[in-house]
């Protein structure tokens, strides 16, 4: 059964993200490696700390009534 959220902003986007990180076994240090970031950086995401670009960004899609619905996708789906 797929797994999805519409995300309303930063929190909403940080805790998918959190919980997907977790259900792959994956602790906050290993996926910021995997992806060249820092952990602290990943830490803030799944905090739902805003910064100014995705702030920003929510702040569009609510203007424009643009819903994001948050999915993870299936092993088949992997890229």
């Amino acid at each position: 059964m797929p797994r999805w959220t519409r995300a309303r902003g930063p929190r909403d986007l940080g805790r998918f993200v959190r919980q997907a990180r977790k259900r792959r076994h994956l602790s906050q240090a290993a996926l910021a490696d995997e992806l060249g970031l820092t952990r602290q950086y990943v830490s803030e995401v799944e905090s739902g700390v805003g910064n100014l670009y995705i702030t920003r960004l929510f702040e569009i899609f609510d203007e424009l009534g643009i819903d994001v619905r948050l999915e993870e996708r299936g092993d088949d789906d992997d890229v």
